[in-house]
């Protein structure tokens, strides 16, 4: 029996002494303390930049957006303003042009009118010149013939038609010959209108 007691007794005893050993050691231990507010804060801040951070994030992005929106806006503005004043030249172009074709085309109409009349009037010119000096002639030779065999009716009415004809030619011919310079004169100024603007 005694035999028997010593080993129980032996673990009894190191059974002790382990949990002396335990306290012993939890004794040893630091304290610990529990956590403080502020470290209570500090665990919460991150999630409250990230919050923040993630608001910034999108706040710089609307501003970005709006700005890229703002641009677009302003440069279709240009684009519309830029449009019309091509199409406003474009019209006044347009209306430079025709003007300048019609003024062409009356000017053209113009010298084709004075044209046909400078034609007409030295035609006449010729005509009239032409008549004169063979009126001239033919009194000079009526002049002659009444010197010659002295009065004779048929001769002194042939010379006086002669003499009358001639007295309705001097002027018309003078009139005529005013009137082509006149015309010459304004066939230059639309030749040279007509050029300026062809050229």
């Amino acid at each position: 029996a005694a035999a028997e007691a010593a080993p129980a007794a032996a673990c009894a005893v190191d059974a002790t002494t382990r949990g002396a050993a335990a306290t012993f050691a939890d004794d040893m231990r630091p304290p610990q303390l529990p956590p403080s507010p502020a470290e209570g804060v500090e665990s919460k801040r991150p999630k409250k930049a990230s919050r923040s951070g993630a608001l910034a994030v999108s706040a710089v992005a609307a501003a970005e957006e709006a700005a890229r929106k703002r641009e677009q806006e302003a440069e279709r503005k240009r684009e519309e303003e830029a449009a019309a004043a091509f199409a406003r030249q474009e019209a006044i172009l347009l209306r430079h042009t025709q003007d300048q074709e019609y003024q062409q085309s009356l000017l053209q109409d113009q010298l084709r009118d004075l044209l046909s009349r400078q034609e007409a009037l030295r035609a006449e010119l010729g005509g009239l010149r032409e008549e004169a000096e063979r009126s001239e002639a033919e009194l000079h030779m009526a002049t002659q013939r009444l010197e010659r065999f002295g009065e004779n009716p048929r001769l002194r009415e042939e010379a006086s038609k002669l003499e009358a004809r001639l007295a309705e030619i001097g002027p018309r011919t003078t009139e005529a010959e005013q009137e082509l310079s006149e015309l010459e004169g304004s066939i230059l100024q639309k030749n040279e209108l007509l050029a300026a603007m062809l050229g």
